[in-house]
């Protein structure tokens, strides 16, 4: 823990970053690299844009670092470009040179061009050597795959544009504005652009109109730009175009642009009627930003000159501060601006949405009460309209006096804001809009005015932070409720709950749901408000996961007051699995299982227990069966079956077809017909719970199935017969282990699928009736189970879908891992108290223990760095050595690269110690590759292995391995 915090806190690997930087800048831009040297600079460049990328989200870390980090690389671009530019002709590395600039760029991308761009060199002489080697017909500059040249190369002339000298000064004395017509020109060439170079050429010429010996020359762009705009409508030039009036309204003295602003102004809103820009999101959104920069630009700069009165919450008038500005002095053109913004807040995309509230608040803080109030109004229109335009109320902490008590409730429903669409939901952006807003409630409102609503939003903001969907939504409300408690101190038992619910605690959705919610839910304060939540909300969400989760999360809540927590969601669970929407029942559904489990852990009393989970079982009934049994309906079929598994009791199996739900039985056959792995299972587990109470009949009546039916029904049945009891039918045993064992048989009439169920199974039955019924399992049909599962490791199935003999364990780091804690738990064991115990005794015991009991170092199976190394040690080991020498085969094979990478690195390393002949027992060189023959002869028709045994040829070879074999006297000599 102390060194994540560490990572988060500082720039630990500063030195060794600046070493590995230090290194790459050293080679020779003028040199071309042979294939290797290319490799080597670029495994170096990839792990410096790898550390950059750690600490992406704490990029301040490495602001006391900057300046010795970027000024070597952007030296060697300057040393570049005026080499270049003195020696046209001479030869260039292009893949260094795009390497180089690429990483500037990662710079750029990493801290932002603003703050990297003031490590560029900006001394007079640079303006020409810059200029000069954009101008060049170089092949290098103009080559489709080194944007990055021109862009870091672009943003330096920018920086170069801002010296305070006039530029004339390096006009020909017979060329009179030569220097700035070429940057213009220059810059006008690269704003048609789909990549950065367009950025970087629009910051040219923000910079160079925004000049006071150039500033001339904007009106002639103004006209160049109308031109361009109404008669071409080419998007990305006027992408570009729009840049560049951002730029200039944002940072140009208002003196130089004031005659020019209404033009601006009239030009952008005019493109409305030009239909192929206007479809551009980008041009949408700059147009949005020059419309509130003018506006901005126009209104008097001090929005603090007077003061003024707001309201809050309650209606209380408050005393803030007033613009000083007249409604006759307000320009009539705002009235236009602010219609065009708050049309923008119904825009399609988020971004020109998010633009358009910064906007308007902006615009706003400048404007008389009177006018402030006008917006709110507009503003709050837009939500009786029930779009998705929360966003609007995005960033108006500047105007929250005058509308919190009109926008709270529009406020607490945008909290839940989610529609659905298809098979995804649009609303997200609302709700972190709503976030947002209410966390800027508690900057701008007093403890006094929210104390009547302190509850309610306490109540919103914990259950969003638990429950949504989204990590950043669940964050921006946990914020939401942090900034309350901190500056309030209102929310009930706020500093517990927020302990809870932090930045970290609900990151995690699974932890949001299982641990926070019952956490919070311990107060009596939120208990019934997260429990309505969840069965209003959560169960019926679109996402099936959640319903999943929410349930879990229902059945925790319940068990802190099971009997009067219970009986409230078992009354708003009903009308779910009466709901005609396929998304509720299967939410009803699953809830009645959770609460079934809860009865079964929170309820000691047999009787009383039989009596509530009858109770839920009969609430079954309310689902039709063609529901149930519908092909399309899984979700519904496995969630029915689960409840079976559950509440299903001896009553009502007695019941026959009196019983309360009296299709039971067809359910469960619905189920383990299905051809759904989650239907199987839930039908294996009903059937699991049937038989615990009548386990002749129903174990008699499965196995009449157990030789018909195809790959899935056996899969089915496989994972059945896993489920049941056999106590009371113990000569059912030995066929369902004969099934088994048969099952895991490759045969037409079984997949992997089914052979993986087989796999599962056989622990289970064992585990049915070990140590109880010994007799049932003797010594022979155990080592013949174990054996069954020992086979089933050599299994390397490969279809169109991969390496599917993995499924029989999982997936192959983490076979690696559950084979490696089987390992340490089976040398862990005590030697048995038999005779001639010795016989279990491990081979290599000592080396066992000194390989992988190793307390100073962490046990990590999954990990081939650690594992692969040791693990090819044991091939010295004959008892060993055939088992672990096809696995190594295999591994070599792989197409994991972390896999191939680490094994075929621990194979060369050992191959390097061991000698190339040995005289006793010691294992060389020689006989591992007499073993890798050996393999090769008797399997020469299976590529599963002939091509790993290639591929370790291969790897012996470029490892230089055989060499030795030829070098050394006793070696092969044919």
């Amino acid at each position: 823990m102390a060194d994540e915090d560490s990572f988060f806190t500082a720039f630990n690997r500063s030195k060794e970053f600046s070493e590995l930087q230090a290194d790459f800048l050293s080679v020779d831009l003028f040199a071309v690299p042979n294939a290797e040297e290319e490799r080597v600079e670029a495994q170096q460049y990839k792990k410096l844009c790898l550390t950059l990328d750690e600490y992406q989200e704490q990029s301040y870390l490495l602001d006391p670092y900057l300046d010795q980090l970027i000024q070597p690389v952007v030296e060697r671009v300057k040393y570049f470009t005026r080499t270049v530019v003195a020696e046209p002709g001479r030869t260039v590395s292009h893949s260094r040179v795009r390497l180089l600039t690429l990483l500037i760029y990662h710079y750029v991308k990493f801290r932002g061009h603003k703050t990297i761009v003031r490590f560029f060199p900006h001394e007079i002489d640079d303006l020409g050597v810059a200029l000069n080697y954009l101008r060049l017909e170089d092949a290098v500059v103009r080559s489709q795959c080194q944007w990055a040249l021109r862009y870091v190369v672009l943003l330096w002339l920018s920086l170069i544009c801002k010296i305070p000298f006039n530029l004339s000064q390096f006009d020909e004395p017979d060329s009179v504005g030569q220097t700035a017509a070429a940057i213009e020109s220059l810059g006008k060439q690269y704003l048609d652009k789909a990549g950065l170079e367009r950025e970087g050429a629009a910051l040219l010429l923000s910079r160079l109109y925004m000049r006071k010996d150039t500033e001339s020359e904007f009106g002639a762009f103004m006209n160049w730009a109308s031109v361009h705009i109404q008669s071409r409508g080419e998007v990305l030039v006027t992408i570009g175009i729009l840049q560049v009036f951002s730029e200039v309204l944002k940072a140009s003295p208002l003196d130089r642009i004031r005659d020019e602003l209404p033009k601006i102004l009239s030009l952008v809103t005019t493109m409305d009627h030009i239909k192929s820009p206007n479809s551009n999101t980008m041009i949408r959104k700059y147009k949005v930003k020059i419309v509130s920069r003018v506006g901005l630009r126009m209104l008097p700069p001090n929005p603090n000159a007077g003061r003024r009165k707001g309201k809050t919450l309650t209606g209380e008038e408050v005393e803030t501060y007033e613009t000083g500005l007249m409604e006759s002095d307000v320009p009539e053109e705002i009235e236009q601006i602010l219609e065009e913004l708050l049309q923008s807040l119904e825009d399609k995309d988020t971004v020109v949405r998010y633009s358009a509230a910064k906007a308007i608040a902006r615009i706003t803080e400048h404007l008389p009460s009177s006018f402030s109030s006008q917006i709110v109004d507009s503003v709050l229109a837009l939500f009786a309209k029930h779009s998705i335009t929360a966003a609007a109320l995005y960033d108006l902490p500047a105007i929250a006096e005058y509308t919190w008590h009109g926008a709270f409730e529009w406020l607490s429903k945008a909290l839940y804001f989610d529609i659905r669409k298809g098979s995804h939901s649009v609303g997200s952006n609302v709700r972190d809009a709503a976030a947002y807003v209410l966390w800027a409630l508690a900057r701008t409102q007093n403890a006094a005015t929210l104390r009547p609503h302190a509850t309610d939003l306490a109540n919103r903001l914990a259950s969003v932070a638990i429950y949504d969907r989204e990590i950043h939504i669940r964050r921006a409300a946990s914020a939401a409720y942090q900034e309350h408690v901190g500056r309030m101190s209102l929310f009930p038992h706020g500093i517990d709950v927020l302990a809870k619910t932090d930045f970290y605690s609900v990151s995690i959705r699974r932890n949001a749901f299982l641990v926070a919610a019952p956490g919070v839910a311990k107060h009596p304060e939120y208990r019934e408000f997260l429990l309505n939540h969840v069965l209003n909300v959560v169960l019926r969400h679109w996402d099936v996961s959640i319903r999943e989760l929410g349930s879990q999360s229902l059945r925790i809540l319940c068990l802190i007051d099971l009997e009067d927590m219970a009986s409230k969601a078992l009354q708003k669970v009903i009308p779910l699995l009466e709901s005609i929407d396929p998304a509720d029942i299967h939410g009803g559904l699953i809830a009645l299982t959770e609460l079934g489990l809860a009865f079964q852990t929170g309820i000691q009393d047999l009787g009383l227990r039989d009596e509530k989970l009858r109770d839920l079982f009969r609430h079954l009934s309310w689902v039709s069966f063609d529901l149930v049994s519908a092909a399309r309906n899984h979700l519904v079929t496995a969630a029915a079956c689960r409840v079976v598994a559950v509440t299903l009791t001896i009553e009502e199996i007695d019941a026959g077809e009196g019983s309360s739900v009296p299709n039971w039985r067809k359910i469960v056959d619905v189920g383990i017909k299905h051809r759904n792995d989650d239907v199987q299972d839930a039908a294996a587990a009903a059937m699991g719970t049937w038989s615990h109470s009548y386990p002749d009949a129903v174990n008699r009546t499965l196995l009449l199935d157990l030789k018909s039916g195809g790959p899935a029904f056996r899969q089915s049945l496989a994972k059945t017969t896993g489920a049941l009891d056999y106590s009371k039918n113990k000569a059912c045993f030995s066929q369902a282990v004969s099934f088994l064992s048969d099952g895991i048989k490759p045969s037409p009439r079984t997949s992997i699928e089914a052979r993986r169920a087989c796999y599962v199974s056989i622990p289970l039955i064992i585990e049915n009736v070990f140590p109880r019924y010994l007799d049932l399992i003797p010594s022979s049909v155990m080592n013949s189970l174990v054996h069954t599962l020992l086979n089933g490791l050599d299994d390397y199935t490969i279809d169109e879908r991969g390496d599917v003999g993995s499924w029989g364990v999982e997936r192959l780091d983490n076979v690696r891992h559950e084979a490696g804690r089987c390992f340490m738990e089976f040398m862990g064991m005590r030697m048995s108290l038999v005779p001639n115990n010795q016989l279990w005794e491990l081979p290599a015991r000592a080396l066992l223990a000194e390989l992988f009991e190793s307390e100073e170092e962490r046990h990590d199976w999954a990990d081939g760095n650690w594992l692969f190394p040791r693990a090819v040690r044991l091939l010295g080991v004959k008892a060993y050595r055939k088992d672990f020498l096809n696995g190594i085969l295999l591994s070599i094979g792989s197409k994991t690269d972390s896999t191939h990478r680490s094994v075929s690195s621990a194979v060369v390393e050992y191959m390097n110690s061991i000698p190339v002949t040995s005289e006793g027992d010691d294992y060389s060189v020689a006989a591992f590759v007499d073993d890798l023959l050996d393999r090769a002869t008797l399997n020469i028709t299976s590529n599963a292995v002939v091509i790993p045994l290639f591929q370790t040829f291969n790897l012996l070879l470029e490892a230089e391995i055989l060499h030795r074999l030829a070098d050394d006297s006793d070696g092969y000599t044919q």
